[in-house]
């Protein structure tokens, strides 16, 4: 990933968004569909190298059943 000022919050998201996907027990190939994307961004997601529109984070937090002003609020407050 380019140098990016919010680097360590895009890997704690992919981090989030992997916990909240094992919790809901559903696959990345499930969740990629539930959010119309490929499987291999949600991958990318997931290992912190893929910065996301604010659009596929509403439907991120949607497929995984949370807020998205939750999900942002975890990103910047807890440690991964």
């Amino acid at each position: 990933m380019e140098n990016n000022k919010y680097e360590s919050e895009i890997i704690k998201l992919g981090i989030l968004i992997k916990e909240l996907r094992e919790k809901e027990n559903i696959n990345q190939e499930q969740l990629s569909t539930l959010c119309n994307v490929d499987v291999r961004t949600i991958q990318r997601i997931e290992k912190g190298k893929q910065n996301i529109t604010i659009s596929l984070l509403f439907s991120l937090a949607d497929s995984l059943k949370i807020e998205s002003s939750t999900l942002i609020h975890k990103i910047f407050s807890e440690n991964p």
